[in-house]
């Protein structure tokens, strides 16, 4: 069975977006986890996908990424 071009287009930038990423965490290797999850997140990469590449679960990465909208929206209190 033959792919289509537009598969093979998509395999190919799939390939592509992961040897980024390896080459990405490669640079964070002393960063902490939760930064490599804002990053990756910030890459567009869905929670399994960041969770496979740090062998975590996604769970894990849900809460990261959670967490980091949490403090995106809290507001700062005023000083009296």
């Amino acid at each position: 069975m033959e792919m289509n071009s537009s598969q093979e287009i998509a395999r190919s930038l799939d390939r592509i977006s992961r040897i980024l990423a390896g080459m990405l965490l490669k640079d964070l290797e002393e960063i902490e986890q939760s930064k490599k999850i804002k990053r990756l997140k910030g890459c567009g990469f869905s929670n399994t996908e960041i969770a496979e590449m740090l062998h975590t679960t996604p769970n894990s990465v849900g809460v990261a990424v959670h967490s980091f909208r949490a403090k995106k929206n809290r507001k700062p209190k005023k000083r009296r």
